[in-house]
């Protein structure tokens, strides 16, 4: 019986019922107030079913329903026989029923081409990704990405909370732009690394290969080069801009990435990558926090990223590196 109701049910949606269905209709959900429920729930679900949030379009299972209540009067008052138009008739339901189908395809046309964003994360793991003007991303632990559905069409603007690096392509339309907290970094053909988190109060721009504008909206900013890395103080709202040093120790290593560690554990690894003696004028900066990733850089110019971020000097002398207050000379 039931098999036989559901047939009955997808008919009736489907705009094929004939008279007969209509009849056998009316005396199943007459029979029963369960029945009645049933009826109530399947039209809800049709009307679900034929628009969504992100649309206006809605499926008028109200009105269809009402065509069926307006069927069963008819049928129950045949002392006054007046004559109307047949609204139970198949024509009205196959309209119907091409009126849902349609709606339907275009609710998901609308989907498919609305501006929704897509979101990349990365926990204890990198993560990759290639977008569809050829920008490869690399994405370090604890950090996120967000970009339109639409990206590449008429824009290029990935949101970044953490840190990532971008080797750009040049196949989508406009200016490649990373936004990062309040600083906007727009890509002037290049490689280039961004650190971000919302725990620091700097954010870091290094630049591999071409140059990057590294700006906000109320800052002009700077322009960076090849090998030069720009810092934003998000306290004094300040850019400065890194250069490498001519004495820098040349020894490189592939990744290294500090998050929220402390200072003094942070050096120790430096320490120990490049093979050169970190020293602290006052053990106090030991206990500063850092969160920085490197990638490839050498070692000056790594102290020199660091001491910017956390307001240091660095100092080289022939024992190697003394990291001391700004505020004070370094006792050597």
């Amino acid at each position: 019986m039931k098999k036989n109701i559901d047939n009955l049910l997808a008919r009736y949606f489907g705009g094929n019922a004939s008279k007969q269905d209509m009849q056998a209709l009316d005396q199943w959900i007459s029979a029963s107030p369960e029945n009645q429920v049933h009826f109530d729930q399947m039209t809800s679900l049709y009307a679900k079913l034929g628009g969504s949030e992100s649309t206006e379009l809605t499926i008028n299972t109200a009105e269809a329903k009402k065509t069926f209540m307006v069927y069963i009067a008819n049928e129950q008052r045949p002392v006054f026989n007046i004559k109307r138009k047949g609204f139970y008739k198949s024509w009205l339901f196959q309209a119907a029923s091409i009126a849902v189908i349609l709606a339907l395809s275009i609710s998901g046309w609308l989907f498919y081409n609305s501006d929704r964003n897509v979101t990349m994360a990365s926990q204890i793991t990198l993560k990759q990704r290639v977008l569809s003007d050829q920008t490869e991303i690399k994405l370090s632990k604890n950090s996120k990405i967000t970009y339109s559905s639409n990206y590449g069409k008429k824009s290029r603007k990935i949101r970044l909370e953490g840190e990532a690096s971008f080797n750009v392509g040049h196949k989508g339309s406009g200016i490649l732009q990373v936004c990062a907290d309040q600083t906007i970094i727009e890509d002037i053909g290049t490689v280039f690394s961004v650190s971000a988190y919302p725990d620091s109060q700097r954010i870091s721009v290094n630049v591999r290969e071409g140059k990057v504008h590294f700006f906000t909206q109320n800052n002009a900013g700077v322009i960076l080069a090849t090998n030069e890395t720009g810092i934003f103080n998000k306290k004094t709202k300040e850019f400065r801009i890194v250069k490498p040093k001519t004495d820098s120790i040349a020894v490189q290593i592939k990744h290294v990435q500090f998050n929220a560690m402390v200072l003094r554990e942070a050096m120790e690894t430096i320490s120990k990558d490049y093979g050169v003696s970190i020293r602290f004028d006052n053990e106090k900066i030991a206990d500063r926090k850092i969160t920085v990733n490197f990638d490839g850089e050498n070692v000056s110019m790594i102290l020199q990223i660091i001491a910017e971020t956390l307001d240091l000097k660095v100092t080289k002398d022939t024992k190697g590196f003394l990291l001391s207050d700004n505020a004070k000379p370094a006792n050597l």
